[in-house]
């Protein structure tokens, strides 16, 4: 197959996928859940005043009704509501679109590590139809984003083995997904960890890429260092 009858059944295989994950995402699920309204006041609040509803400017997590929120999903759904306006096509958008550029994305990260296109292919094309993976893109899901930038995460690091100038996307996805939901905190370090071993060989004559690796990953994960330490301490002086 030629790569532009690939690249068309790729095209084909994410608008279907797109299809399945927007059309009439807006009565199915039949209305917001208490999540979604969270999320969208939240994002709505950011966009009038820069504050979240408890006069928190940009916070990087979001004290909710009895649980604290990541801030990806809610920052990535301000730009939608100041397009689509406060309502329920706005709340759900991301996540659809989240969920409909994974396909394209799988299909990348597998054929990065099988080398072969047919594999590839039938992977997304199984993704574009999974039925646990399109429900989850109908609603606002902070983890069908997690593991759209896991994936492009995991894709860009076996590009990093190739060439140095990928290890700044890879660093910047991995870290993003842990932005997005709580369990990525602990999966994405060990997911990293585990490709270090696989990767061991090809990373010894890559050193310079593993420092750099490295150090924009802990840049960028200080913030949640910082909420783990002193989040933990205030929740426990304010109980």
């Amino acid at each position: 197959m030629t790569k532009y009858k690939i690249i068309l059944v790729i095209l084909i295989l994410t608008v279907i996928g797109g299809f399945l994950r927007f059309f009439n995402n807006t009565k199915n699920p039949n209305s917001l859940n208490i999540d979604e309204v969270s999320y969208g006041y939240s994002a709505y609040s950011i966009l009038k005043t820069g504050h979240d509803e408890n006069g928190v400017f940009m916070p990087i997590i979001f004290k909710s009704i009895g649980d604290y929120k990541n801030p990806l999903l809610i920052y990535s759904l301000v730009p939608s509501i100041a397009v689509f306006g406060l309502n329920e096509f706005s709340v759900r958008f991301t996540t659809a679109l989240a969920g409909t550029l994974t396909i394209a994305a799988f299909f990348l990260l597998v054929l990065s590590l099988t080398k072969n296109k047919k594999i590839a292919l039938i992977s997304a094309a199984l993704l574009a139809i999974s039925a646990w993976h399109i429900y989850y893109s109908r609603f606002a899901s902070d983890h069908v984003m997690g593991l759209f930038f896991i994936i492009l995460g995991m894709y860009f690091f076996q590009k990093m083995l190739t060439g140095g100038r990928w290890v700044f996307l890879s660093a910047v996805m991995f870290i993003l997904s842990m932005y997005t939901y709580h369990s990525q905190r602990l999966f994405v370090p060990m997911l990293i960890f585990v490709f270090f071993i696989i990767h061991r060989k090809q990373l010894k004559q890559r050193k310079r890429s593993i420092i750099l690796f490295i150090s924009i990953c802990l840049v960028l994960i200080l913030p949640l260092i910082y909420l783990s330490i002193f989040g933990a301490a205030n929740s426990r002086a304010g109980m």
